[in-house]
Order: structure tokens, then sequence, then C-alpha cells
């Protein structure tokens, strides 16, 4: 197995157990890490700034709850929960490292750790996390455009 999908995994396998068990520092963004935790109110006006958003959920999960306008839709996760080999390449055709960008899923848990591996995988210096997700947004009575057809 070449060297990049071994620390992928290993990544994978630390967030996860950190996210399951709740290891301080892996639910909250850390400075040096470029990861940002952000609330469903917190990302509106990253998105009115231009921050691209990408909802890494699968096409199911879109169609039950509609996605936020304007959001890129790409899914990070199969439902196994396996990082699709080809997610940080779709991700990279839609926004620079250099450039900010924000990931939304259903509940939060992994956007944490997709945003992560994109910043420790591909150098992505700040990726916004939303935190309670889809849920939360539509909790907070937020629009979403339906997606039937996704």
């Amino acid at each position: 197995m070449p060297w990049k999908r071994v620390r992928t995994a290993a990544v994978w396998a630390v967030v996860s157990l950190g996210l399951f068990i709740g290891l301080p520092g892996l639910r909250e963004s850390t400075a040096d890490s470029g990861v940002r935790t952000v609330s469903p109110a917190e990302l509106s006006p990253l998105l009115e700034r231009g921050v691209a958003l990408i909802d890494i959920r699968r096409a199911d999960e879109w169609r039950a709850t509609g996605v936020i306008a304007g959001s890129h839709l790409i899914t990070a996760f199969d439902a196994e929960g396996r990082l699709r080999p080809t997610f940080m390449a779709e991700v990279a055709a839609v926004s620079a490292p250099d450039r900010p960008l924000a990931l939304i899923c259903r509940s939060g848990n992994r956007t944490a750790v997709a945003a992560r591996l994109l910043t420790d995988e591909s150098g992505f210096r700040t990726v916004y996390s939303v935190a309670g997700g889809i849920n939360d947004w539509l909790r907070d009575g937020r629009p979403v455009d339906d997606c039937r057809s996704c």
C-alpha cells in the first residue's frame, strides 16, 4: 500500500477514535491545523464573502433534506464510511489550498474528519467544519434547495 494511503488511513483512524471517545481538541478547531469549527449562523457570512461550501454527504442524504444553495455536492465517504478515492481531487477542482473552504455533512462528524484530511493531506490552509451540519442548519430555520434529482 502506498505511503500516502497508509498515512491517510492512520489520520482517519486517529480522528475517528477521537470523535468516538471525545478526545479534547479533536472536536474543537485548532489554529495550527487550519480546521475551524463554525456554527450555521457563522457559516452564513462566510458564504456571503464567497467561501466555497462543499456538502460531503451522499446523494440519498441530499435528496432527504435538500442542500444549501450554491453548495458543491461532493461525497466524501461511502455508506460504509470509507473515504472515496476521488474526494481529494474533486475538492481540488472546486477550490485551491490557499482559499478558505467550508464543509457540511449531516451532523458535523464527517466534516471534522474530512477537514482534517484536507489540511493534513492536501495542504488546505483554512477549512471550516460546520458543527451540527445540515441538521442544525435546518433546526435554525435556514433555507435549502430541493435536491430530488441529485
